[in-house]
Order: C-alpha cells, then structure tokens, then sequence
C-alpha cells in the first residue's frame, strides 16, 4: 500500500562509509584524547598528594621535636614535685636544692613553688611578693592536673615564659588535696628555635599559636606581644583567611590546604600538640611544591601533542572522503531545506483557512439555539477539521522523526470512547465510499488507559485510511484485543493489546511489502497513488517503533492485507478526572468588570473567529488590522490583553511586542502570541521579544479561555451542563402512558451495549424505539444524549435507576 523514501544507490555508499569514517575518527579521538587526561589528571593527583604529603611531614618533624622535649620537661617536673624536699614547702630548705637542679639540667629558667593562697617562692628572685593566684596554670593544678601553661609575661622576671606546672601532694594519706603547686618555668625561646627551623623551600616559614589564637613565634613581629604592647589574637584581626586558619588550629584539626595569605596563592599545613594546647603551622609558597609537576605537565603537553597530531592525520584521511561527497551533500541539504521550508509554508496556508472552519465550528456547538441535529452535523465538521488539522501536524512529524526530536506525551484517557471516535470517523469515510466498515472491540479491555493519545490516533487513523483507500468493495475491519497480562512492578496494572486493520482490497506483491515503509514511495495502482503523499506509513511505523513494537503485514494479491501491532499499555485512574476536566462545564462570562482584549490579526477570518468566542462572555474585544493600527490603539485603549499575530504587512507581529515593551503605561500588558507558524524559532523568538505565551492556530476554544484565566487572573461562570439538565429531569420523570420505559429485557441490553462501550449501537436502539411507539421519544432523546457524551457510567447509571423503576 504506499510509501517509502527514494534514496539514490550511490549516496547510500557514500553515506555508509562516511558514517563509518566519522565514527572510527570519532571514536579513536574520543578514547584517545579521555585516556590521555584523565591519566594525566590522576598521574598529577596522586604526584601532588605525595607532595603535600611530604611538606606535611616537615610541620609533624617540628611538633614531634616539640612534644618529646616538653614531654622530658614535663617528666622532670613531675619528679621533682614528688620529693620530699619540695612537699615539705620549706623554702629554706627547698631553695639550694632546686638552685642546684636548675644549674644540673639546664633547660630551665627557673623553678617555683606556690602555696595554696597563690604566694610563692623561686630560684631567681626568692621570696616574691606578688600573687599567680589567677594564673589559669596555678588553677589547673590545684585542680589536681598537670598542665603546660601558654606562653606569659613573668611577674617577677619581666620576661616571656611557659610553665610546666603539677600539684604537690602531701605525705598524708587521709589528704588526698594537693597542699601547693610546683612549676618549671622554661623560655619560648627553645620554642622558636624549633619552629624558625621548620622550611620547605624558599620564602617558606613557619609560626605557633597558643589555645587563644594568639601568636606564641611568628616571622612578623607585630603579631607578637610584648610587656608594652599585647599582640591581638590571629582569630580577630580582619584577614579572613588567616582568621580561618587561626580557628582550624585552635580546634586542634590538622591538615594542608592552599588559600591566599599575604596576597598570594600558598599552601599551608598545620598540626596541633598533645603536650600542649598550641598547633604549628608552615606556610609555603604554591610554586614550591607545583614546580615539582613540571615535568609530568611537559609529559602531558607531549602526549597531548601527540593525540592532535593523530586526529590531524585522521582528519587528513578523512578529507579526501569528504570532498567526494561535498557535491552530493550540498545537493540533498538543500532538497533537505526546500523540503522543510514546503511543508512549513503549506502548513502555515493551510492552517489559516483551517482555523476559520475550527472556530466557527467551535462558536457554532456554544450557541443555544442551535437545533440538535445541526449540533450533531457541526459537531461532525469540527471533528473532521481536527482531523484535517492532525494530518497537517503529520506532515511536519517526518522532519522532527529524522531529527529524532520527536517524543511521546502519555495523558489518561476513557479507552472505549477514544477506540469509537476512531471507528465513527472511519465509517464515515468508508460510507462515502460504498464499503462496509466493522469494528470489533474485546469486552475485556481496560476502562481507562495511559498513552499517547495524539499518536495513537495518528497511527489508527493512518492504518485504516490506508485500507479504504485501497478496498474499493468488500470491507474493512479494526479489531482491538487484549493479548496478554503483563508483570510489572508498579502498582497499575499493564495490557499487551493487538491492534488489527483487515481489508479486502488490491493487496500487496511481496516485493512491494520490502518498500512499504520507506518515505516518499507509493506502491499501487497510480489511481491510488495520487491521494497520498506517501509519507503516512514510513511515520506510523517510526511511531509504532517508539512505542516499542513494531508494525506486522500480510497480503495476497487481489484478496486483501491485514496490519497489526501490539503495544503495552497501562491501565489508567485517573481518567475519571482527566474525562471530567476535558467536559467541564460551559463559561458564560466571568467576574468581575469587564476585560478590554485587542486583536491584531491582518486576517479578517482570524479576529472573526476570537470575537466571536470572546464577546458572548462579555468581553470588550478591539480589532487591529496590523502591527502599527494594534500599536495605535494600544497606546489609545490601554487593553489588558493583547492577543497578535506574527506575520503582518507594515509592523509584524515581532516589532509590535518590542514597541509595546518600550511604551510607558502599557509595557506590562499581558501578549499572547497567536501564529500558525510551526517554526520552533519563531515561537522562542516572539517570547524572547516579550510575548508571554504561544498559542497555535487554528486557535482551540479551551486553550484561549485556559490561558486568558491564567494572565487575568479570571474567575469564570458557568452554565449546567446537558447532563446536569438530563440528570434532573431524569428524577422528576413519572411513569405516565406517554412517558413509557422499554422492558426489562430491552434496558439490559442497552446496558451490556454501555458496558462494552459499544455507543454506536445504543444510537441505533434510540432510533428504533422512537420508530417503535413514540411514548418512547423522552427515553430515547435522553439516553442518546448520553450515548453522545461517550460516557458509558452515565449511561449505566441512567438505564440502572429506569430498570429500579
């Protein structure tokens, strides 16, 4: 039956070796040139770890020189307090012997003994009379701990210092209370001797600080203190970083990090003591220790080198490729642009008359007056410029297929009455025709379901216009049925359905069933071949194929072809809500004083159609014929909402946004961009110029009101519903002679018919009663305003309560 792509033998040669070209270049470049960084990227990561690595252990060499020689100090303190010279606390007797060990070891500046009222006795000055009762180390030792203080200024002495402090404990046994205090004080001196050692590399140095952040031996002088003038904390003074830095080592972390200080990358590395509530930090320059990665970054230059002289000679080998086919190329790109720019221009034509029928259409079904069977025949017009206006949406699928821009958008949906409108459009045609269309739907298919709805359609409806248009008598037949159950871990549940198309039309030879599906080639007799663009099939497959399946054929010449395919699909609960939503309610106005809405459409039909919709609902509706007259009367009308075109004479539909956005007292009003434009740059760029929504053409009554709701804020009123209307008179029904309700075994009937959603037979049924005995009129016209509704609950629900009756 039709379509295909013709596609020259020769560009397919060059095509495939091209695309075979292009992905061994592509992918030894890829690899190569990964490979080659992210060897590089860890080769220099693991290098750099060792690097810091290293410069830390230079910071732990210093601290571990300061633990064990505070450790040994500490030792020898805690010796000394344990003797019984010191715990006797005679100072007479006490003084030669710690004069005598201060000379022995030599470290110390001198000893002290405090009495519990924080007097005290040393080797330098002997009895002094000041008080250490508020030294944070005296404290800590009457506390029982032994302790080494931060660095001080010495009462007695005048000079910077560090006790080594532990309580002295009396012989007694029933006083366990230390009975006074025993220090050994040693300069900072030794200190700084240890930490000015520490370097790594050149302009490196190293400081301390003590548990308050403050500066126990820095290279800057200010930031130590001295008897005239303390020194600030590291942790106030305004530079952040070493702020940052200050904090880290007061909280006793350790670690290496690179950050700014004195205006300069550098890293730093920093480590607390156990012995001592202080922590060591070395600053070093960042080229001391990343100039060591020379070297590996000269082996990666190298390397790097290596791989785009590779791709260059690829893309040499390449090129002579690429000048055979530059010809051939150029060619099909611009087939490839005419194509496009074809089919986008006769949508863009198409779609303008289109949206005329559409609205009218849709104006038409809003009006009160409009006897029934005029609603039934307008309803028919509507439903087929719909139709009309998917087929133009079809045309356009092709080039988003190629590009693979293409997705599918899954809604719920009443899966009968989506199959019945199918069947109701093909029968129709098939009518016009002269062929008998069936269609057969299982009773055991799902109430609701969750799929494409739009592709869907389109794959059905290409599917069965292609078998009438190739039966010219006989029939045509659509089944639908379940397959099977599928497992699935979620909680809804999952159908495989076979959809079948069965025609006794002209059949297929078995070489034309390998071309069936290929773009822009028809197969047939040339009578048939005339109605198509041979596009329909090569899309419905692609579109099968995104649904996971794929599409089956058989024929025989002269007796027929059947398609089928069977696609999972999963059961929908939310289609009740979704039903409902898409039924609500007819708007007849809103509240609220009225809207002022301005039209600025070059197309007569076009602002018909809007004004059409809009002042029934008591809308203020202003016309402008193009760009400049909408901008005129803009700035005249001050509308709260513009609605405009894009493509007009004199001032399009983009100029007109940008001088709205521009104009005082009306640069905030709301733009709906209203085009038949299909071009996906036009819409970004019209919303780039200050439009603040798209709507397509043929302009979609719902989608106008939806979006007008949403800039203005509109709160709409409503009309009750036919069903309402039939709800209500269905209750106050009596059961008087000229009111009659068919018997029992007629309502079940109706009712399996509901059941199985079979809503063309149920209009049969009206037609027959009515023909039976006119009492029956008021029953019929009711139940086939239902049947119309596609809602078989309803329907159930109106036969139940007439069966109770």
């Amino acid at each position: 039956m039709i379509k295909g792509n013709y596609s020259p033998s020769d560009t397919k040669m060059y095509s495939s070796r091209n695309l075979l070209i292009r992905f061994i270049l592509g992918g030894t470049t890829l690899i190569v040139s990964i490979s080659a960084y992210f060897s590089y990227q860890a080769a220099r990561k693991i290098t750099l770890q060792d690097l810091r690595g290293k410069a830390f252990l230079e910071v732990k060499r210093g601290v571990d020189e300061i633990e064990e020689w505070l450790h040994v100090r500490k030792v020898e303190v805690q010796t000394l307090a344990h003797t019984s010279t010191v715990r006797s606390l005679n100072w007479s007797i006490t003084e030669p012997y710690l004069k005598s060990e201060v000379e022995r070891i030599d470290e110390f500046f001198f000893f002290q003994i405090a009495t519990l009222d924080g007097s005290y006795f040393n080797t330098k000055v002997g009895r002094s009379n000041k008080n250490i009762k508020d030294r944070d180390y005296f404290q800590k030792a009457l506390a029982g701990k032994r302790n080494i203080s931060d660095p001080f200024i010495s009462r007695s002495t005048g000079i910077p210092l560090i006790a080594i402090a532990t309580p002295i404990w009396s012989d007694s046994p029933t006083n366990r209370s230390p009975i006074g205090v025993f220090h050994g004080n040693v300069k900072v001196d030794r200190i700084a001797k240890v930490v000015n050692s520490l370097r790594y590399g050149k302009n490196s140095y190293a400081f301390a600080l003590n548990s308050q952040g403050e500066a126990i031996v820095h290279p800057n002088s200010t930031l130590m203190s001295t008897v005239e003038k303390p020194a600030p904390s590291l942790l106030k003074i305004p530079d952040r970083n070493l702020n940052a830095i200050a904090k880290k080592m007061v909280d006793k972390q350790q670690g290496i990090q690179l950050m700014e200080i004195d205006g300069s990358k550098k890293y730093i590395a920093y480590m607390p003591l156990r012995e001592a509530n202080w922590s060591v930090a070395l600053v070093i320059p960042r080229q001391n220790i990343e100039s060591r990665l020379q070297f590996l970054d000269l082996i990666a230059l190298i390397v790097g080198g290596l791989t785009v002289t590779m791709i260059a000679v690829l893309w040499q080998v390449q090129a002579f490729e690429q000048a055979q086919l530059k010809k051939s190329k150029a060619a099909a790109d611009t087939a490839n642009r005419a194509k496009s720019e074809f089919l986008a221009n006769m949508s863009h034509e198409l779609r303008t008359p289109l949206n005329g029928i559409l609205g009218c259409a849709q104006i038409l079904l809003r009006s009160k007056g409009l006897p029934e069977p005029e609603q039934y025949h307008v309803n028919i017009i509507e439903q087929c410029g719909s139709h009309l206006l998917t087929l133009i949406n079809d045309i356009l699928d092709l080039s988003k297929i190629e590009a693979r821009k293409l997705e599918l958008h899954p809604q719920d949906v009443h899966f009968p009455s989506f199959l019945q409108g199918i069947g109701e459009i093909c029968q129709i045609r098939a009518e016009q025709k002269g062929i008998l269309f069936v269609y057969e739907f299982a009773s055991n298919l799902p109430t609701g379901v969750n799929v494409d709805v739009k592709r869907l359609r389109q794959v059905l409806l290409n599917l069965l216009g292609n078998a009438i248009k190739f039966t010219d008598e006989g029939k045509v037949s659509f089944q639908v049925e379940v397959i099977d159950r599928l497992p699935t871990d979620r909680q809804t549940e999952e159908y495989r359905i076979r959809f079948s198309v069965k025609d006794t039309g002209i059949g297929i030879t078995p070489t034309q069933l390998d071309n069936i599906f290929l773009p822009f080639e028809q197969v047939g007799e040339k009578k048939h071949q005339i109605e198509g663009t041979g596009l329909g099939l090569a899309i419905t497959r692609q579109l099968v194929q995104m649904m996971g399946s794929d599409i089956q054929v058989k024929s025989e010449i002269g007796q027929g072809s059947t398609f089928w395919f069977e696609i999972a699909i999963a059961q929908a609960s939310e289609w009740v809500q979704f039903t409902m939503a898409a039924s609500k309610e007819q708007i007849i106005g809103f509240e609220g004083s009225p809207r002022t809405i301005l039209i600025v459409d070059d197309r007569w039909e076009n602002r018909t159609v809007i004004t059409s919709l809009l002042q029934p609902l008591g809308f203020n509706v202003i016309e402008a014929i193009n760009g400049k007259d909408g901008l005129e009367k803009a700035i005249a009308l001050k509308p709260d909402l513009v609605i405009t075109d894009l493509l007009m004479p004199e001032m399009d539909g983009f100029e007109l946004i940008k001088h709205l956005r521009h104009t005082p007292d009306i640069q905030d009003v709301k733009i709906i961009v209203s085009s038949a434009s299909v071009f996906e740059a036009d819409q970004h760029r019209s919303l780039q110029a200050g439009g603040d929504t798209f709507l397509s053409k043929p302009v979609q009554a719902d989608q106008l009101l939806r979006q007008l709701e949403c800039h203005l804020g509109l709160a709409w009123l409503y009309q009750h519903s036919e069903e309402q209307r039939i709800n209500s008179s269905a209750t106050t029904l009596d059961s008087s002679s000229d009111k009659l309700i068919p018997s029992p075994d007629v309502l079940r009937e109706l009712m399996n018919l509901a059941s199985k959603g079979n809503f063309n037979d149920i209009l049969k049924w009206t037609d027959k009663l009515e023909e039976t005995d006119t009492k029956f009129a008021s029953f019929a016209n009711q139940l086939r305003q239902l049947a119309r509704q596609f809602d078989e609950d309803l329907i159930l629900d109106f036969l139940t309560g007439k069966e109770k009756d």
